[in-house]
């Protein structure tokens, strides 16, 4: 029987590669553009490693702490962005990425453990130490993320940009709250939430994408 574990993983991957191609063409380059397009490569690369530790049986404990390390970047990265479009961004919000940081240098220390304890055509399962603090550590950047671009969306008054920040925010909404949904309903979802989150964050990349393509404002 044929192996199909991983192939959603390099469908979304195409995906999101022709994402990445429309903004390096099409969107303006300005900064928040510029950090939207690096959480797409990132989001990119992620779906590429899980694929090949899925379909190719590339399960060395290396490629699993790039897959981590890159996921981990995420959430913090998306609250700096979002920060920056809200122009609320502050010198002391680079602290945000202190917690991504811990984790990326605490995981090679102990990269022995990392593993992979399932792959399906879906999504993969890992393990890996500090599970419950990690997770805090992910959850926290996006629901600030989502707090500060509501309370953007409520106070904006123009109407091109209260239409981009409502754009930005849906992207967070039909991403996350589907995710805690599903976790609510299905238990087990929690054991694979790192790779079903990403595959889930294909909408994310698809609103991310819209709203990069419309925010034209150089001064952003």
């Amino acid at each position: 029987m044929e192996n199909f574990d991983g192939t959603i993983s390099l469908l979304i991957a195409c995906i999101e590669l022709l994402f990445i191609m429309n903004l390096f063409i099409y969107a303006k380059k300005n900064l928040v553009n510029k950090l939207i397009l690096a959480q797409l490569i990132l989001l990119f690369g992620y779906q590429l490693m899980e694929f090949l530790i899925c379909f190719t049986g590339l399960k060395d404990q290396l490629i699993i702490y790039l897959a981590l390390f890159v996921i981990t970047l995420l959430p913090p990265l998306g609250l700096y962005t979002v920060l920056l479009f809200a122009g609320k961004l502050k010198s002391y919000h680079k602290y945000i990425f202190i917690p991504a940081l811990f984790f990326i240098i605490f995981y090679p220390i102990v990269i022995d453990q990392l593993a992979v304890t399932k792959c399906t055509v879906l999504y993969a399962s890992y393990y890996y130490p500090l599970g419950p603090f990690y997770a805090t550590f992910y959850y926290l950047p996006v629901i600030g993320s989502m707090i500060i671009l509501n309370k953007k969306w409520g106070a904006e008054t123009e109407p091109d940009k209260k239409s981009r920040t409502r754009l930005y925010l849906f992207g967070y909404l039909f991403t996350f709250i589907p995710a805690m949904i599903i976790a609510i309903f299905i238990p087990s979802f929690v054991n694979a939430v790192e790779s079903l989150l990403c595959k889930l964050a294909f909408v994310f990349a698809a609103f991310l994408t819209i709203f990069a393509l419309k925010n034209k404002d150089l001064s952003e």
